[in-house]
Protein backbone atom coordinates (compact mmCIF):
# COMPACT_ATOMS: atom_id res chain seq x y z
CA UNK A 1 0.00 0.00 0.00
CA UNK A 2 1.66 3.22 -1.12
CA UNK A 3 2.85 5.89 1.28
CA UNK A 4 0.89 9.14 1.24
CA UNK A 5 3.24 12.02 2.05
CA UNK A 6 2.37 14.11 5.08
CA UNK A 7 3.93 17.48 5.93
CA UNK A 8 7.28 17.01 7.66
CA UNK A 9 6.98 17.68 11.38
CA UNK A 10 9.90 19.24 13.27
CA UNK A 11 9.21 16.66 15.96
CA UNK A 12 9.74 13.79 13.51
CA UNK A 13 13.34 12.94 12.56
CA UNK A 14 13.75 12.35 8.86
CA UNK A 15 14.01 8.65 8.01
CA UNK A 16 17.34 7.97 6.40
CA UNK A 17 16.87 6.34 3.00
CA UNK A 18 18.60 3.09 2.24
CA UNK A 19 22.20 3.78 1.30
CA UNK A 20 22.67 2.25 -2.14
CA UNK A 21 26.43 2.22 -1.65
CA UNK A 22 26.03 -0.53 0.97
CA UNK A 23 24.47 -2.81 -1.63
CA UNK A 24 25.55 -4.31 -4.90
CA UNK A 25 22.07 -4.07 -6.45
CA UNK A 26 23.11 -5.99 -9.56
CA UNK A 27 23.73 -8.94 -7.23
CA UNK A 28 20.77 -8.15 -4.98
CA UNK A 29 18.28 -10.59 -3.54
CA UNK A 30 15.56 -12.14 -5.69
CA UNK A 31 12.58 -10.79 -3.77
CA UNK A 32 9.35 -11.98 -5.36
CA UNK A 33 6.08 -10.06 -4.95
CA UNK A 34 2.53 -11.15 -5.75
CA UNK A 35 0.57 -7.96 -6.35
CA UNK A 36 -1.44 -5.63 -8.51
CA UNK A 37 0.10 -2.66 -10.28
CA UNK A 38 -0.23 0.40 -8.06
CA UNK A 39 0.14 -0.89 -4.48
CA UNK A 40 3.96 -0.99 -4.50
CA UNK A 41 4.54 2.09 -6.67
CA UNK A 42 6.42 4.17 -4.10
CA UNK A 43 8.01 1.09 -2.52
CA UNK A 44 9.78 0.37 -5.82
CA UNK A 45 11.89 3.52 -5.45
CA UNK A 46 14.03 2.20 -2.58
CA UNK A 47 13.67 -1.36 -3.89
CA UNK A 48 15.63 -0.68 -7.10
CA UNK A 49 18.43 0.84 -5.01
CA UNK A 50 18.75 -2.42 -3.07
CA UNK A 51 18.29 -4.98 -5.85
CA UNK A 52 17.88 -5.16 -9.59
CA UNK A 53 16.66 -8.75 -9.31
CA UNK A 54 13.21 -8.35 -7.77
CA UNK A 55 10.41 -10.32 -9.42
CA UNK A 56 6.86 -9.04 -9.75
CA UNK A 57 4.05 -11.43 -10.65
CA UNK A 58 1.13 -9.19 -11.49
CA UNK A 59 -2.57 -9.81 -12.07
CA UNK A 60 -3.71 -9.37 -15.71
CA UNK A 61 -7.43 -9.43 -14.82
CA UNK A 62 -8.30 -5.71 -14.60
CA UNK A 63 -11.64 -4.90 -16.20
CA UNK A 64 -11.83 -1.14 -15.84
CA UNK A 65 -10.34 2.02 -17.28
CA UNK A 66 -8.24 2.10 -20.44
CA UNK A 67 -7.47 -1.64 -20.19
CA UNK A 68 -11.15 -2.57 -20.49
CA UNK A 69 -11.58 -1.07 -23.97
CA UNK A 70 -8.46 -2.79 -25.29
CA UNK A 71 -9.44 -6.12 -23.71
CA UNK A 72 -12.90 -5.99 -25.24
CA UNK A 73 -11.60 -5.18 -28.71
CA UNK A 74 -8.65 -7.60 -28.81
CA UNK A 75 -9.70 -10.34 -26.35
CA UNK A 76 -6.42 -10.08 -24.47
CA UNK A 77 -5.36 -9.98 -20.81
CA UNK A 78 -5.21 -6.66 -18.97
CA UNK A 79 -1.98 -4.70 -19.24
CA UNK A 80 -2.55 -1.66 -17.02
CA UNK A 81 -1.04 -3.14 -13.85
CA UNK A 82 1.98 -4.40 -15.79
CA UNK A 83 2.53 -0.92 -17.23
CA UNK A 84 2.31 0.61 -13.75
CA UNK A 85 4.87 -1.77 -12.28
CA UNK A 86 7.30 -1.48 -15.21
CA UNK A 87 7.27 2.31 -14.90
CA UNK A 88 7.72 2.08 -11.12
CA UNK A 89 10.85 -0.05 -11.65
CA UNK A 90 12.36 2.17 -14.34
CA UNK A 91 15.62 3.91 -13.47
CA UNK A 92 14.93 7.37 -14.86
CA UNK A 93 18.23 9.09 -14.10
CA UNK A 94 18.67 10.85 -17.45
CA UNK A 95 16.53 13.45 -19.17
CA UNK A 96 15.89 11.03 -22.04
CA UNK A 97 14.60 8.31 -19.71
CA UNK A 98 12.42 10.80 -17.89
CA UNK A 99 10.83 11.92 -21.17
CA UNK A 100 10.21 8.30 -22.21
CA UNK A 101 8.59 7.50 -18.86
CA UNK A 102 6.30 10.53 -19.20
CA UNK A 103 5.44 9.47 -22.74
CA UNK A 104 4.55 5.92 -21.68
CA UNK A 105 2.46 7.34 -18.81
CA UNK A 106 0.63 9.80 -21.06
CA UNK A 107 -3.13 9.61 -21.55
CA UNK A 108 -5.04 11.01 -24.49
CA UNK A 109 -7.64 13.71 -23.88
CA UNK A 110 -10.95 12.41 -22.52
CA UNK A 111 -13.12 15.06 -24.23
CA UNK A 112 -11.55 15.42 -27.70
CA UNK A 113 -13.30 14.18 -30.84
CA UNK A 114 -12.47 10.74 -32.28
CA UNK A 115 -10.88 12.38 -35.31
CA UNK A 116 -8.69 14.64 -33.15
CA UNK A 117 -7.54 11.67 -31.08
CA UNK A 118 -6.55 9.65 -34.13
CA UNK A 119 -4.71 12.67 -35.51
CA UNK A 120 -2.87 12.97 -32.18
CA UNK A 121 -1.78 9.34 -32.41
CA UNK A 122 -0.75 9.88 -36.03
CA UNK A 123 1.40 12.86 -35.00
CA UNK A 124 3.14 10.53 -32.53
CA UNK A 125 3.66 7.92 -35.24
CA UNK A 126 5.14 10.64 -37.48
CA UNK A 127 7.48 11.82 -34.71
CA UNK A 128 5.93 15.30 -34.69
CA UNK A 129 4.31 15.23 -31.25
CA UNK A 130 6.43 17.34 -28.82
CA UNK A 131 6.98 14.43 -26.41
CA UNK A 132 8.17 12.23 -29.27
CA UNK A 133 10.14 14.84 -31.20
CA UNK A 134 12.60 15.40 -28.33
CA UNK A 135 13.62 11.73 -28.14
CA UNK A 136 16.97 10.57 -29.47
CA UNK A 137 16.96 9.24 -33.02
CA UNK A 138 17.14 5.63 -31.85
CA UNK A 139 14.31 5.82 -29.33
CA UNK A 140 12.18 7.97 -31.64
CA UNK A 141 12.43 5.43 -34.47
CA UNK A 142 11.54 2.54 -32.13
CA UNK A 143 8.56 4.38 -30.65
CA UNK A 144 7.22 5.71 -33.96
CA UNK A 145 7.38 2.28 -35.57
CA UNK A 146 5.52 0.71 -32.63
CA UNK A 147 2.78 3.34 -32.37
CA UNK A 148 2.27 3.19 -36.15
CA UNK A 149 1.68 -0.58 -35.89
CA UNK A 150 -0.80 0.01 -33.06
CA UNK A 151 -2.61 2.69 -35.03
CA UNK A 152 -2.92 0.30 -37.95
CA UNK A 153 -4.55 -2.30 -35.67
CA UNK A 154 -7.19 0.01 -34.21
CA UNK A 155 -10.61 -0.02 -35.87
CA UNK A 156 -11.92 3.42 -36.82
CA UNK A 157 -14.65 3.11 -34.20
CA UNK A 158 -12.26 2.30 -31.33
CA UNK A 159 -12.80 4.70 -28.43
CA UNK A 160 -9.51 6.49 -27.72
CA UNK A 161 -10.85 8.89 -25.09
CA UNK A 162 -8.56 8.80 -22.06
CA UNK A 163 -6.50 5.98 -23.59
CA UNK A 164 -3.13 5.27 -21.96
CA UNK A 165 -0.29 5.34 -24.49
CA UNK A 166 1.56 2.72 -22.44
CA UNK A 167 -1.46 0.41 -22.54
CA UNK A 168 -1.93 0.85 -26.29
CA UNK A 169 1.66 -0.25 -26.87
CA UNK A 170 0.79 -3.75 -25.61
CA UNK A 171 -1.42 -4.23 -28.69
CA UNK A 172 0.41 -6.45 -31.16
CA UNK A 173 -0.28 -7.47 -34.73
CA UNK A 174 0.97 -10.99 -33.96
CA UNK A 175 -1.10 -11.51 -30.82
CA UNK A 176 -1.21 -15.07 -29.52
CA UNK A 177 -1.71 -16.70 -26.15
CA UNK A 178 1.99 -17.47 -25.86
CA UNK A 179 3.27 -13.92 -26.34
CA UNK A 180 0.13 -11.95 -25.49
CA UNK A 181 1.79 -9.50 -23.12
CA UNK A 182 5.49 -10.33 -23.42
CA UNK A 183 6.02 -8.22 -26.53
CA UNK A 184 4.71 -5.18 -24.64
CA UNK A 185 6.97 -5.94 -21.68
CA UNK A 186 9.93 -6.34 -24.05
CA UNK A 187 9.12 -2.94 -25.59
CA UNK A 188 9.20 -1.25 -22.17
CA UNK A 189 12.53 -2.92 -21.42
CA UNK A 190 13.86 -1.72 -24.76
CA UNK A 191 12.83 1.89 -24.09
CA UNK A 192 13.63 2.13 -20.37
CA UNK A 193 16.15 0.81 -17.86
CA UNK A 194 13.78 -1.55 -15.98
CA UNK A 195 15.50 -2.87 -12.85
CA UNK A 196 13.54 -6.00 -12.09
CA UNK A 197 11.42 -8.70 -13.73
CA UNK A 198 7.72 -8.03 -14.35
CA UNK A 199 5.43 -10.78 -15.61
CA UNK A 200 1.69 -11.54 -15.67
CA UNK A 201 0.85 -14.48 -13.42
CA UNK A 202 -0.83 -16.09 -16.50
CA UNK A 203 -1.29 -15.15 -20.16
CA UNK A 204 -4.96 -16.11 -20.27
CA UNK A 205 -7.63 -13.49 -20.97
CA UNK A 206 -9.75 -14.01 -17.86
CA UNK A 207 -11.92 -12.00 -15.48
CA UNK A 208 -12.26 -12.00 -11.71
CA UNK A 209 -15.63 -12.93 -10.24
CA UNK A 210 -16.78 -13.20 -6.64
CA UNK A 211 -19.59 -14.64 -4.56
CA UNK A 212 -20.72 -12.40 -1.73
CA UNK A 213 -22.09 -13.33 1.66
CA UNK A 214 -25.40 -11.77 0.58
CA UNK A 215 -25.75 -14.40 -2.17
CA UNK A 216 -24.95 -11.88 -4.89
CA UNK A 217 -22.36 -12.53 -7.62
CA UNK A 218 -20.05 -9.79 -8.87
CA UNK A 219 -18.05 -10.02 -12.10
CA UNK A 220 -15.16 -7.69 -12.92
CA UNK A 221 -12.21 -6.51 -10.89
CA UNK A 222 -13.27 -2.86 -11.20
CA UNK A 223 -16.55 -3.66 -9.42
CA UNK A 224 -14.75 -5.12 -6.38
CA UNK A 225 -12.05 -2.56 -5.60
CA UNK A 226 -14.31 0.47 -4.86
CA UNK A 227 -12.13 2.60 -7.16
CA UNK A 228 -14.65 3.02 -9.99
CA UNK A 229 -17.85 1.84 -8.29
CA UNK A 230 -19.35 2.10 -4.78
CA UNK A 231 -17.76 -0.10 -2.12
CA UNK A 232 -19.15 -3.57 -1.54
CA UNK A 233 -21.76 -3.89 1.19
CA UNK A 234 -21.31 -7.61 1.68
CA UNK A 235 -18.20 -9.68 2.35
CA UNK A 236 -16.52 -11.75 -0.38
CA UNK A 237 -16.88 -15.47 0.34
CA UNK A 238 -15.24 -16.87 -2.80
CA UNK A 239 -13.06 -15.47 -5.58
CA UNK A 240 -12.71 -17.26 -8.91
CA UNK A 241 -11.79 -16.72 -12.57
CA UNK A 242 -14.06 -16.89 -15.60
CA UNK A 243 -13.45 -16.42 -19.31
CA UNK A 244 -16.80 -14.82 -20.16
CA UNK A 245 -18.04 -11.96 -17.96
CA UNK A 246 -21.54 -12.41 -19.36
CA UNK A 247 -21.63 -16.10 -18.37
CA UNK A 248 -19.33 -16.24 -15.33
CA UNK A 249 -18.62 -19.94 -15.02
CA UNK A 250 -15.48 -20.80 -13.03
CA UNK A 251 -12.53 -21.96 -15.14
CA UNK A 252 -9.07 -23.22 -14.30
CA UNK A 253 -5.88 -21.67 -15.62
CA UNK A 254 -2.35 -22.90 -15.08
CA UNK A 255 0.84 -21.28 -13.87
CA UNK A 256 3.37 -20.72 -16.65
CA UNK A 257 6.56 -22.85 -16.36
CA UNK A 258 8.78 -19.76 -16.30
CA UNK A 259 6.76 -18.22 -13.47
CA UNK A 260 6.98 -21.50 -11.59
CA UNK A 261 10.78 -21.33 -11.81
CA UNK A 262 10.79 -17.76 -10.54
CA UNK A 263 8.63 -18.74 -7.54
CA UNK A 264 10.64 -21.84 -6.68
CA UNK A 265 14.00 -20.05 -6.95
CA UNK A 266 13.20 -16.74 -5.22
CA UNK A 267 15.22 -15.73 -2.15
CA UNK A 268 12.03 -14.48 -0.50
CA UNK A 269 8.35 -14.57 -1.42
CA UNK A 270 6.19 -11.64 -0.31
CA UNK A 271 2.44 -11.15 -0.11
CA UNK A 272 2.57 -7.35 0.22
CA UNK A 273 0.00 -4.71 1.14
CA UNK A 274 -2.58 -4.12 -1.57
CA UNK A 275 -6.16 -4.98 -2.46
CA UNK A 276 -6.53 -8.26 -0.59
CA UNK A 277 -8.68 -10.21 -3.03
CA UNK A 278 -8.13 -8.60 -6.44
CA UNK A 279 -4.35 -8.15 -6.08
CA UNK A 280 -3.12 -10.86 -3.70
CA UNK A 281 -5.68 -13.71 -3.77
CA UNK A 282 -6.17 -13.32 -7.54
CA UNK A 283 -2.49 -14.16 -8.06
CA UNK A 284 -2.95 -17.40 -6.10
CA UNK A 285 -5.89 -18.69 -8.20
CA UNK A 286 -3.97 -20.33 -11.09
CA UNK A 287 -3.33 -24.04 -10.62
CA UNK A 288 0.28 -24.62 -9.59
CA UNK A 289 0.93 -21.40 -7.65
CA UNK A 290 0.41 -22.90 -4.20
CA UNK A 291 2.52 -25.95 -5.03
CA UNK A 292 5.37 -23.81 -6.38
CA UNK A 293 5.31 -21.68 -3.21
CA UNK A 294 5.44 -24.75 -0.98
CA UNK A 295 8.49 -26.09 -2.86
CA UNK A 296 10.54 -22.99 -2.09
CA UNK A 297 12.39 -23.37 1.25
CA UNK A 298 13.08 -19.64 1.59
CA UNK A 299 11.05 -17.19 3.74
CA UNK A 300 7.47 -16.43 2.69
CA UNK A 301 6.36 -13.16 4.22
CA UNK A 302 2.84 -11.78 4.58
CA UNK A 303 2.56 -8.02 5.19
CA UNK A 304 -1.07 -7.21 6.07
CA UNK A 305 -2.83 -4.03 5.02
CA UNK A 306 -3.04 -1.18 7.47
CA UNK A 307 -6.37 0.53 7.99
CA UNK A 308 -9.35 -0.07 5.75
CA UNK A 309 -9.29 -2.21 2.61
CA UNK A 310 -12.77 -2.11 1.00
CA UNK A 311 -12.34 -5.77 -0.01
CA UNK A 312 -11.74 -6.98 3.56
CA UNK A 313 -15.22 -6.43 4.97
CA UNK A 314 -15.36 -7.82 8.50
CA UNK A 315 -12.06 -9.68 8.16
CA UNK A 316 -9.69 -9.88 11.11
CA UNK A 317 -5.96 -10.44 10.70
CA UNK A 318 -6.52 -14.11 11.55
CA UNK A 319 -9.22 -14.33 8.87
CA UNK A 320 -6.80 -12.91 6.29
CA UNK A 321 -4.10 -15.45 7.15
CA UNK A 322 -6.53 -18.39 7.00
CA UNK A 323 -7.99 -17.14 3.71
CA UNK A 324 -4.54 -16.89 2.13
CA UNK A 325 -3.75 -20.43 3.25
CA UNK A 326 -7.03 -21.81 1.92
CA UNK A 327 -6.39 -20.50 -1.60
CA UNK A 328 -2.77 -21.67 -1.67
CA UNK A 329 -3.76 -25.14 -0.49
CA UNK A 330 -6.75 -25.44 -2.83
CA UNK A 331 -4.98 -26.87 -5.89
CA UNK A 332 -2.06 -28.47 -4.05
CA UNK A 333 -1.96 -32.28 -4.47
CA UNK A 334 -1.11 -32.72 -0.80
CA UNK A 335 -1.68 -29.63 1.38
CA UNK A 336 1.26 -29.03 3.69
CA UNK A 337 1.82 -27.20 6.97
CA UNK A 338 0.87 -23.53 7.05
CA UNK A 339 4.52 -22.50 7.38
CA UNK A 340 5.23 -23.96 3.93
CA UNK A 341 3.06 -21.19 2.47
CA UNK A 342 3.50 -18.39 5.03
CA UNK A 343 6.58 -18.66 7.22
CA UNK A 344 6.57 -15.12 8.59
CA UNK A 345 4.09 -12.34 9.18
CA UNK A 346 5.68 -8.88 9.28
CA UNK A 347 3.83 -6.37 11.47
CA UNK A 348 4.20 -2.94 12.96
CA UNK A 349 4.72 -2.84 16.73
CA UNK A 350 1.33 -1.19 17.20
CA UNK A 351 -1.49 -3.75 17.13
CA UNK A 352 -4.14 -1.04 16.64
CA UNK A 353 -3.50 -1.16 12.90
CA UNK A 354 -4.79 -4.73 12.60
CA UNK A 355 -8.48 -5.63 12.73
CA UNK A 356 -9.13 -7.96 15.64
CA UNK A 357 -5.62 -7.51 17.02
CA UNK A 358 -2.67 -9.85 16.55
CA UNK A 359 -3.60 -13.53 17.13
CA UNK A 360 -0.25 -14.59 18.59
CA UNK A 361 -1.49 -17.94 19.93
CA UNK A 362 -3.16 -18.94 16.65
CA UNK A 363 -0.13 -17.95 14.59
CA UNK A 364 2.10 -19.95 16.93
CA UNK A 365 -0.18 -23.00 16.44
CA UNK A 366 0.18 -22.59 12.67
CA UNK A 367 3.97 -22.39 12.94
CA UNK A 368 4.05 -18.86 11.52
CA UNK A 369 6.78 -16.61 12.92
CA UNK A 370 5.73 -13.10 13.96
CA UNK A 371 8.21 -10.27 13.34
CA UNK A 372 7.28 -6.84 14.70
CA UNK A 373 9.20 -3.71 13.74
CA UNK A 374 8.66 0.04 13.75
CA UNK A 375 7.21 0.25 10.23
CA UNK A 376 4.92 3.27 10.51
CA UNK A 377 6.24 6.79 11.06
CA UNK A 378 4.48 10.06 11.82
CA UNK A 379 4.99 11.05 8.22
CA UNK A 380 3.82 7.78 6.66
CA UNK A 381 0.88 7.05 8.99
CA UNK A 382 -1.54 5.43 8.45
CA UNK A 383 0.63 3.60 5.90
CA UNK A 384 3.95 1.75 6.09
CA UNK A 385 7.18 3.63 5.55
CA UNK A 386 8.75 2.18 2.40
CA UNK A 387 12.37 2.32 3.58
CA UNK A 388 11.62 0.65 6.92
CA UNK A 389 9.50 -2.00 5.23
CA UNK A 390 12.23 -2.85 2.74
CA UNK A 391 14.90 -2.90 5.44
CA UNK A 392 12.87 -5.47 7.40
CA UNK A 393 12.30 -7.62 4.31
CA UNK A 394 16.02 -7.64 3.51
CA UNK A 395 16.81 -8.65 7.09
CA UNK A 396 14.37 -11.56 6.84
CA UNK A 397 15.84 -12.54 3.47
CA UNK A 398 19.29 -12.80 5.06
Amino acid sequence: MRVKPYPQSHFQPKIKALDATKFAPQLGKKLLFFSGGSALRSFCQPLVQATHNSIHLVTPFDSGGSSAKIREQFSMPAMGDLRNRLLALSHNKTHEQDVIARLLSYRLCSIASPQALREHLQSMADGQDPLVAVLSDTHRRIFCRKIALVLGCLPREFDLKGASIGNLLFIDTEYSRENSLQRGIDFFNQMLDIRGVVRPIVNDSLHIAAYLQSGESIVGQHRLTAKETPALRSAITKLYLCDNPNAPKAVDCFLQPENRRYIEQADLICYPPGSFFTSIIANLLPVGVGEAISRNPQPKVYIPNLGNDPEQIGMSLEDCVLTLLSYMRKNTPQPLAASQYISTILLDVNSKYYQGGIPFDRLRELGINVVQRDLVTMRSAPFYNDDLLLKSLLEIAQ
